[in-house]
């Protein structure tokens, strides 16, 4: 009788062990588990990094204080006791029990994590918030996702000013790259090139942007070598996430590009499929001499200007010549053509057929190219097949998720066939990746113009005018919003603030119009005459015509113009008969059918 109790004590100390074991085993699984939940909320709730990695290291280091509570608690049916000497009785007991309700490991280990994940994410979630008297983390208010990133201009290090078009290009091939990429957030070109050889400081650059991070360097080119540096830095803590120095041959710069995109991806810890990083990684022609004008015609392409789109097409059809499964170039070429024929510089009879020609060309040699889809897109939609069009900016979109240009033709696209809100989201989306472009702020304005919120527009219109007070294209707008207040006064001084900035080529045909509605007849004859003096010279569209007749009360002549608007496919007509410069013939019959025959919403 004297060996039970001893025996019993050996028997319990056994359990201890046991239950012990069970304690860290339990812990270990949910540990797993609460981590890779960290792991998942902390992004998706756009709380800072460190909230994951300290829930992690506590659990880490609060495994010891799990098997220490183990050992020195019991669970009892009266809850947690400290663990004390036990007598003979209570050994006999404790044998006695049916296993099942022994010692309830999972209890005592998932309490352990809960304690200790809990307290790790209150400190760090804490300190986190602190400062907006909010207690919710600043990150989720605040703070911009970590992956979301601004490429600033490379320097051009050459010391030669004829080779900034080969800097400004290897800047937007690596945006490009980066921009495939759909866990990324990538700052556009037009942004970006607003802070070249800026004087702000990262932190000011990244608040106008929204970002977190920064990738800026410089590009050196000397014969056929060149040499890249670029580094990635924290713009909140200014610290250095990743640097990198290349120096090789002049045919290496398309591994380089490749290279810089997907450290940038780990350095981040974006997620990339592997469909993402064949993307990134294609090579996009074997020819240096062709990308080395493809780079000048995208150079010249970004200048918008008629001079400036004429020079990046006679630039991407050499490209073209040296290499003609250069996909790219014939997307360039696809793109300065539309670009000709959309703001009323050629006739569309003239260029859209060749736009067309070459946007094809880039899908037969890649069909993966997310920038070809939308270069079709953009004609489709002129063309009039609408839902071909949708499906090709939503197959482009998905291919090149942070393409800005993209989003905003969609956007303008979703407004044509009615669907005004979509558009108007799309659009945002737009903004989100190029916070400082003009066209995409103006084009928001012009969204809210064909939804009939005049004053949301005239404000929007305004705030783009504070980016740069002589955007000839804001003002036109918002002329129109003005007309459309019938504030008349107000959207003449808008209409010739345009026609001033543009030499004649906006708002021209707008005071026509707004003149003849207001009696001035005099004045709305001498647009008119204008407008016939230029058209014996040069391309005039149609539809500016028509315009002025309206505003005359010439409701005949102006359906001819409109039909001969129709009959050149003046793809300048879709968005015109939208503004107050033809709201005199909606009534019309005839209106009506025009906006059938071109597949617009009739209740716009």
């Amino acid at each position: 009788m004297t060996d039970r109790p001893r025996r019993y004590q050996t028997f319990f100390a056994e359990l201890k062990r046991r239950q012990v074991f069970k304690v860290a085993a339990v812990y270990g699984a949910v540990a797993f588990v609460v981590m890779q939940a960290a792991d998942f909320l902390v992004p998706a709730l756009r709380l800072p990094d460190g909230v994951a990695t300290g829930i992690a290291l506590v659990a880490i280091l609060g495994l010891p204080l799990a098997v220490a509570l183990a050992w020195a608690f019991e669970m009892t049916p009266e809850g947690v006791q400290r663990e004390r000497p036990a007598s003979s009785a209570e050994l006999e007991s404790i044998v006695a029990q049916p296993r099942g309700r022994r010692w309830p490991a999972g209890i005592l280990a998932l309490a352990g994590v809960v304690l200790v994940a809990g307290g790790g994410w209150w400190v760090l979630g804490r300190d986190a918030g602190a400062g907006d008297g909010s207690g919710a983390p600043a990150a989720v208010a605040d703070s911009p996702d970590r992956r979301s990133i601004a490429v600033l201009p490379f320097a051009n290090m050459s010391g030669d000013p004829d080779n900034e078009y080969f800097s400004d290009g290897i800047t937007d091939d690596i945006i490009t790259h980066l921009s495939k990429l759909s866990d990324l957030k990538v700052i556009s070109r037009t942004s970006v090139m607003r802070f070249k050889q800026t004087d702000k400081g990262l932190r000011e650059i990244a608040a106008e942007l929204g970002v977190a991070t920064i990738l800026e360097g410089g590009v050196q080119r000397i014969g056929d070598r060149v040499r890249i540096n670029a580094q990635l830095i924290d713009a909140v803590t200014d610290e250095h996430i990743w640097a990198e120095q290349y120096n090789r041959e002049l045919i290496d710069v398309f591994a380089i590009q490749s290279d810089v995109a997907l450290q940038i991806a780990g350095a981040l810890q974006a997620r990339l499929s592997p469909d993402e990083r064949g993307r990134v990684e294609r090579r996009p022609t074997e020819n240096l001499e062709a990308y080395n004008l493809y780079l000048q015609g995208r150079f010249f392409w970004n200048k918008r200007t008629r001079e400036g789109l004429e020079t990046a097409i006679d630039y991407f059809e050499r490209a073209i010549d040296l290499d003609p499964e250069y996909a790219l170039a014939w997307v360039g070429l696809a793109d300065a053509y539309s670009i000709l024929a959309d703001w009323g510089y050629v006739s569309p009879a003239e260029t859209l057929p060749r736009s067309k020609v070459a946007a094809v060309m880039a899908l037969e040699i890649d069909e993966t190219l997310g920038e070809a889809h939308i270069a079709l897109a953009y004609i489709l939609a002129h063309e009039g097949d609408w839902p071909g069009a949708g499906a090709a900016y939503e197959r482009g979109l998905d291919l090149s998720p942070g393409y800005a240009t993209g989003h905003q033709w969609y956007a303008s696209y979703l407004g044509y066939i009615g669907r005004l809100e979509e558009g108007l989201r799309e659009a945002e989306a737009a903004r989100e990746l190029d916070p400082l472009s003009l066209i995409i702020a103006h084009g928001i304005g012009m969204l809210e113009n064909w939804a009939g919120r005049y004053e949301q527009a005239e404000a929007a219109l305004r705030r783009t005018l504070e980016l740069d007070p002589n955007f000839a294209g804001a003002l036109q707008e918002l002329g129109f919003a003005l007309e459309d207040q019938s504030r008349f006064e107000e959207a003449i001084a808008a209409y010739r603030r345009a026609f001033e900035l543009s030499d004649g080529f906006l708002g021209r045909a707008e005071l026509g119009h707004v003149y003849g509605a207001m009696g001035r007849r005099a004045e709305a004859l001498e647009m008119l005459e204008e407008l016939e003096e230029e058209a014996k010279v040069g391309y005039v569209a149609p539809v500016q015509f028509a315009i002025v007749h309206a505003g005359l009360g010439n409701t005949d002549s102006a359906f001819v113009w409109l039909e001969e608007a129709y009959r050149q496919r003046d793809v300048t007509l879709r968005w015109r008969v939208l503004t107050p410069g033809l709201r005199e013939l909606r009534s019309d019959p005839r209106f009506a059918d025009l906006l059938r025959r071109l597949g617009l919403s009739a209740g716009l």
